[in-house]
């Protein structure tokens, strides 16, 4: 693909861009900030196929891993003028269940300059109704289909609410694998593909009728597909019916083998992938009882790029996420405050000397106080680890799998023990500064718990090198015992994991 011929500066705000690392396809897009719609300029795409590398055990073969990485490395051409506030790259499905990922996400660090997010199926499905929405604006409650190489994404929302996400193991890649010999296509596949994908429909069949919805949308390069197939000869583009579906599954299968068919409007890149795809497709119009699907254009990458336009103006969805579980769990908002007080107040003073150079942790540790005392309706004394437990496991919208996974450990590690991290486990955060947030944390909840604290009596910080030195005052500190011994055996803790705290007196 050609590089991108827009020039701009990277210091442009109202510039941005976005990379689906999909399963099937990897998708760069570029696109601008007119007034509060993002306007595309540029789209490259890529074959990549990487699904078809990932074995029933979940390991992704080294072949799969080349071509992505031969990918990312030709993709840089187009990504020269841009940095890591105006570009985002988020990968799906493939990496997500990889257990090997890090081994394609630590090869891609040396060929590409960016962090790539692996995202949750429902934070993948939630951009993705947020990129149809933003583009296609339409007052009625929508079902939002996008069939992706190795998952399949079903939203049901109406405007900027949604109502129900589900992402489901339905991919045109892994299916076109499991069933579909590609040297002879049978009606015995088809059958066994679409039984097999209502089956795993049954979970959410009930509760997206019940919900329902007046119109059925779909997205990305399947239903594309399948829709040029249907359109090839209309002059007015019509939606997708099941009837047209079976005709099309009826001349899919007067063909011997994928290689062999030609039909009008398929790319010769989609044959190894239309027979997988139909049969999904025709198993979610039966068991959702679809009556037609029309197609938009906007997916995924739009959905990213909506989200750092709402980012760039304030609207960030991690913090609305965050309010929505404050209300939820109906958490102490004045304690809240005043320990944000503390740690705002040692981060600032300690982020140049301890290298905190991304917004994100600060947001990170931020979060981690809010939500500290989540777990506290379930357990008194061991509210932490609860707490841990509820934001491994809860659906954070605006939050990648490693975001998800740093706060939910931060929150765990709030007191008593800390939790050893991995260096391997982590590739767009840095344990050592993921342990030193836990530190703060840990100081302000103790400094914080008698909730008498007030701005008048916050420790000096100071920073001689890497040792954080809190110079308290005395009397203070003399009349809350509990406090002094607590920030006694904290400084030991932490010395155990090598960061050095220093207690002085005024």
């Amino acid at each position: 693909m050609a590089k991108a011929k827009h020039a701009f500066e990277a210091n442009e705000v109202n510039y941005f861009a976005a990379l689906d690392i999909g399963s099937n396809s990897f998708h760069f897009v570029l696109a601008r900030q007119v007034a509060e719609q993002v306007q595309v300029l540029h789209s490259e795409k890529y074959k990549v196929r990487l699904a078809s590398g990932l074995s029933n055990k979940n390991y992704l073969d080294n072949q799969a891993i080349m071509r992505g990485i031969a990918t990312l490395s030709s993709l840089c051409s187009s990504t020269t003028h841009l940095n890591a506030k105006n570009f985002r790259a988020v990968a799906t499905f493939t990496l997500r269940q990889a257990k090997n990922a890090d081994e394609f996400l630590n090869v891609a660090k040396q060929v590409f300059p960016f962090d790539i997010e692996v995202i949750s199926g429902h934070e993948e499905a939630r951009l993705i109704y947020q990129g149809v929405n933003a583009y296609s604006a339409s007052t009625k409650q929508r079902l939002v289909l996008d069939i992706g190489g190795g998952s399949t994404e079903c939203i049901i929302g109406q405007q900027d609410t949604v109502h129900a996400l589900a992402s489901l193991e339905l991919g045109c890649v892994s299916y076109a694998k499991t069933f579909f010999d590609p040297t002879k296509i049978k009606k015995a596949q088809f059958t066994a593909a679409i039984q097999y994908a209502s089956m795993e429909l049954e979970s959410i069949t009930k509760r997206y009728k019940k919900l329902g919805w007046q119109e059925a949308i779909g997205t990305s390069g399947t239903i594309k597909a399948i829709f040029n197939i249907i359109n090839e000869d209309q002059h007015i583009k019509q939606a997708i019916t099941l009837k047209q579906l079976h005709a099309l599954r009826a001349q899919l299968l007067t063909f011997k083998n994928t290689s062999s068919i030609k039909i009008k409007g398929l790319k010769e890149n989609r044959r190894e992938v239309i027979c997988s795809g139909v049969a999904i497709l025709i198993a979610l119009m039966e068991s959702l009882e679809i009556e037609t699907i029309d197609f938009c254009k906007y997916a995924l990458r739009e959905g990213v790029l909506f989200e750092q336009l709402n980012s760039a103006n304030n609207d960030n969805t991690r913090q609305r996420t965050i309010r929505s579980l404050i209300a939820r769990f109906s958490i102490d908002l004045s304690q809240l405050s005043l320990i944000e007080t503390i740690v705002n107040h040692i981060y600032i003073h300690a982020s140049e000397a301890w290298k905190f150079n991304r917004v994100i942790y600060q947001e990170l540790l931020l979060a981690a106080v809010k939500l500290h005392e989540i777990g506290y309706d379930i357990s008194s004394t061991s509210y932490h680890k609860h707490g841990e437990y509820i934001l491994q496991h809860a659906d954070l919208a605006g939050f990648n799998q490693e975001q998800q996974q740093a706060l939910a450990w931060l929150v765990g590690s709030q007191r008593k023990s800390i939790a050893v991290l991995c260096d391997e486990q982590w590739h767009t955060l840095k344990p050592k500064l993921l342990l030193k947030l836990a530190a703060i944390l840990r100081i302000g909840i103790i400094l914080g718990q008698q909730r008498a604290l007030t701005p008048e009596y916050l420790p000096k910080i100071t920073m001689k090198k890497s040792t954080l030195a809190l110079d308290f005052n005395v009397q203070w500190l003399s009349e809350r015992p509990l406090i002094d011994n607590a920030l006694v055996n904290e400084k030991e803790l932490l010395a155990e994991h090598g960061i050095e705290i220093m207690l002085t007196y005024q």
